[in-house]
């Protein structure tokens, strides 16, 4: 008889065993959810007069690459 009580308590510490595995586990999911922030890739665009298409602000293109629109006109 005492086979079965030492069963049920193996049981029982096996049971709280998984329990506190699973518990870890969702505490480390929801901690690293909040630490996620969403930021921006800090690239600035200028979009084209004729199609819409983005290119980066900062570049010196005289041509959208998509239309062939003039974005700079330049006298000779």
């Amino acid at each position: 008889m005492n086979n079965s009580k030492d069963n049920k308590t193996g049981n029982n510490e096996n049971v709280s065993s998984k329990k506190d595995l699973l518990n870890g586990i969702l505490t480390n999911a929801i901690e690293s959810n909040q630490n996620n922030v969403q930021t921006s890739a800090g690239l600035e665009t200028k979009i084209c007069k004729n199609c819409g298409a983005a290119r980066p602000k900062d570049t010196n293109l005289k041509y959208c690459d998509y239309c062939g629109y003039e974005f700079y006109h330049m006298n000779q």
